[in-house]
């Protein structure tokens, strides 16, 4: 009998942060479409994501790593465009406008986003992940 083998935590905690950042991105298209815009997130994907990733699809893997690495080269970008903005961030939830922030709450933002990327990317490409998804 093929049993399925089990999933570390980690890869589980990877699988189900895609799949609620799926969830949101889904909730931000759907309250830009009721204020009569458009809004084409691809973080929709996050939804078919984690639970490839939990199925241990290589290919989802891959498609995480993606977005992964491009979130490791963006995050870091948006802080810096955003430490040279003059006066307060704007705070927004699904793409509405709901207040100001200093820029200190924007930078632990930005490192904390980083720094949970960053795990999610040791996370897919530790060895013993690696091998559950095929991969030597």
């Amino acid at each position: 009998m093929d049993s399925k083998p089990d999933i570390p935590i980690s890869l589980k905690i990877v699988a189900w942060l895609f799949i609620i950042s799926g969830v949101f991105s889904v909730i931000e298209v759907a309250v830009s479409l009721m204020n009569g815009r458009i809004n084409l997130n691809l973080g929709v994907l996050g939804l078919f994501i984690g639970p490839g990733l939990l199925n241990l699809r290589p290919g989802w893997r891959t498609c995480a790593l993606v977005f992964i690495w491009i979130a490791l080269i963006l995050v870091p970008v948006v802080v810096i465009i955003l430490m040279g903005v003059s006066g307060p961030l704007d705070v927004t939830v699904f793409g509405q406008k709901v207040g100001h922030t200093g820029k200190e709450i924007g930078l632990a933002v930005g490192v904390l986003v980083f720094a949970l990327t960053f795990w999610q990317y040791r996370v897919l490409t530790r060895p013993d992940v690696r091998q559950l998804f095929g991969i030597a």
